[in-house]
């Protein structure tokens, strides 16, 4: 079709620059064979004069659960009783006896493992947010740790042809559970992979294990650290709470990215398992039904179409920390022990307390800040006295290259991401405490300016607790809230409609948090018969002419009452968090779309929904702005 060709060139563009969140390693070929690469350096450690040089090996593993959860409809040639995976292991430079912790970072979606070690041990602090995570992974061993990087199911050469799985989306009962394999491997090679082992903590098979990676690698992070005892911390970047509540919020098909994704798949060779790929043919690029899917209700009627059940496509996008957490206040195991690679004793679900630092972008239109907000709260009452849990919000993640969005770095402010991170690791996988470590807030939310953000003068606040909703009970918050308001929005592609909420009058002003509402009511006043109508609501600034949606971020709602996100639950419904910094005169307020480019079919970007026509009631409607000439401990870094 005619667009095709040209997405396939923007997407080799923008995924060069990391910023729609792939992410692949540096050899395409692992094997048994071990590869080194040495250099030239003669330090000395431990107790010899010469130590060997930093090396990359690269090992083939079988995980003992067969590679095919749906053998109903897989090929029978492909299936397997065990998922064949392959694994890099990059050595630091190290004398016989060295143990070092070992860090495992895991890839985005559609991308493979890392296996090569960087050259000076450094990342520029300007790098864009992802890349930059796959740089620091490269570092680690000139930092001294073990990197060890592998290819999930259905991604990389761990693909059904070679033996391996079909991806089931980070599922806690295929690839959690994979990745408990790994940690027994690495327990068992310790000695030879020079690897530290903990004998004395009470947990089978223990190591000193830290988690890193973004996107699909950020989402592999919390079912692994929750499922198993021998994680001592993980740094997610850029992922999901609920991907229901991602990939549909509100119960609309967020139609842009779910079409990008798919994208990658394809061009990444990425085996879905056979509901997810169902799913991508539905939505993806080359389709033309995706025009017509628009809801919830659309999608799975078009799957059921097909032969699959409701319950098979939600399992596989809400088994992740709600479904955990959901588990855990309902005094319920997270599986059915007897289902197939379920590791649960049949007790209730126990969340488990866990060093967690959460880096998050404003503008990451896939999973945005209220994702890392409900992960950061989960962790949060999950700690243990003195277990820190820290988020820091960034200009980088998910862009959305039809909505022309350009990554931003991984800092927030002046923390610069990366050092923050391996500041994290040295003191919770080494107990090295630093200048760097101490700097870590509990939270700080990226203020920089949304116009362009990737290059605008960088500026964080550091708070002790994150926003959300008004702040005007508390020392320093400003009383943003509008009790009811009312939209008609009669033609589906006229420009947004702004409900102003705050005027600001001095210069100290600043938006950061998660707006939230009481109430929304979305009413249909389209032609009977024709769509479900759907509201797409963001955070707005009236700046003389200009209206600048805040952070890029649109949180769709169907028709309907809502007092909560659907499929999330809690009381209220939270909008994308969002920071912004505002000048004297601004008015802060609610934007109210009919369509959007994050809402659109990537196979046609630029279509409305012609009758996408309703009335729009709001109750409740609060902005987290604070005053900092006010606030007690609120500061600008």
């Amino acid at each position: 079709m005619r667009g095709y060709p040209f997405l396939l060139s923007l997407l080799f563009l923008f995924t060069l620059s990391g910023c729609i969140g792939g992410g692949s390693g540096g050899s395409d070929d692992a094997t048994v064979e071990q590869e080194n690469q040495n250099d030239d350096s003669d330090p000395i450690l431990g107790d010899c004069e010469i130590p060997l040089p930093p090396e990359v090996r690269q090992y083939t593993l079988d995980s003992p659960l067969p590679n095919s959860f749906d053998r109903d409809r897989t090929d029978d040639a492909t299936e397997a009783d065990v998922t064949r995976f392959h694994v890099a292991v990059m050595l630091p430079e190290r004398c016989a006896e060295d143990r070092f912790p070992v860090v495992i970072e895991s890839h985005g979606y559609s991308g493979s493992l890392d296996s090569e070690i960087d050259e000076d041990g450094s990342v520029a602090s300007d790098t864009p947010h992802f890349p930059a995570i796959d740089e620091l992974f490269a570092t680690l061993p000139r930092h001294g740790y073990v990197g060890v990087s592998f290819d999930e199911r259905g991604h990389g050469n761990s693909t059904p042809q070679n033996g391996g799985g079909y991806a089931r989306i980070i599922a806690p009962r295929a690839e959690t559970q994979d990745a408990r394999y790994l940690l027994d491997w690495l327990y068992e090679q310790a000695p030879s992979l020079h690897i530290e082992r903990q004998d004395d903590t009470g947990v089978v098979r223990d190591i000193n294990a830290g988690l890193i990676g973004y996107s699909y690698g950020g989402g592999y992070q919390f079912g692994l650290s929750q499922l198993d005892d021998r994680i001592d911390t993980i740094v997610p970047n850029g992922t999901w709470h609920s991907l229901l509540y991602s990939l549909l919020p509100g119960d609309a098909v967020k139609r842009s990215f779910t079409g990008l994704l798919c994208l990658l798949a394809e061009t990444g060779n990425t085996v879905n398992t056979p509901a997810v790929a169902r799913m991508c043919e539905l939505m993806g690029p080359a389709s033309l039904q995706a025009n017509l899917i628009r809801t919830r209700a659309d999608l799975i009627g078009a799957m059921e179409a097909d032969g699959y059940t409701e319950a098979e496509v939600v399992e596989l996008f809400d088994r992740h920390t709600r479904h955990l957490q959901r588990s855990a206040e309902q005094g319920q195991p997270w599986c059915q022990p007897g289902e197939l690679g379920c590791s649960s004793n049949g007790d209730a679900f126990v969340p488990r307390s866990v060093p967690t630092l959460l880096l998050q972008g404003n503008r990451d239109v896939l999973f945005n800040l209220t994702d890392a907000y409900w992960n950061w709260a989960y962790f949060k009452r999950a700690a243990g006295e003195g277990v820190p849990v820290s988020i820091l919000s960034t200009e980088g993640g998910h862009m959305n290259p039809l909505a022309n969005q350009i990554e931003g770095s991984a800092n927030c402010g002046g923390l610069i991401g990366t050092d923050l991170i391996l500041s994290w690791f040295d003191f919770h996988l080494k107990g090295e405490e630093s200048n760097a470590y101490r700097s870590i807030p509990s939270v700080c939310i990226s203020v920089a300016d949304t116009q362009n953000a990737d290059s605008a003068e960088p500026a964080g606040l550091v708070l002790e607790d994150f926003p959300v909703g008004s702040q005007r009970n508390k020392v320093g918050g400003v009383a943003a809230r509008v009790d009811s308001s009312e939209v008609s929005r009669p033609v589906a592609d006229s420009p947004p409609t702004f409900v102003p909420v705050h005027t600001v009058t001095g210069d100290s002003e600043i938006l950061a948090g998660i707006p939230r509402i009481d109430e929304v009511t979305v009413a249909n006043t389209a032609l009977p018969g024709t769509v479900t109508p759907v509201a797409y609501l963001g955070i707005g600034i009236q700046r003389g002419s200009d209206l600048i949606l805040v952070d890029d971020q649109v949180t769709s709602l169907l028709e309907g009452t809502h007092r909560s996100n659907p499929n999330i639950g809690e009381s209220g419904v939270l909008l994308a968090g969002v920071g912004e910094q505002l000048q004297p005169g601004d008015e802060v307020g609610l934007l109210v779309y009919s369509s959007h480019v994050q809402y659109t079919a990537v196979s046609n970007p630029l279509a409305v929904d012609g009758n996408n026509r309703f009335d729009l009631t709001i109750k409740g409607l609060e902005l987290p702005i604070l005053d900092l000439s006010r606030h007690p401990t609120a500061r600008l870094q």
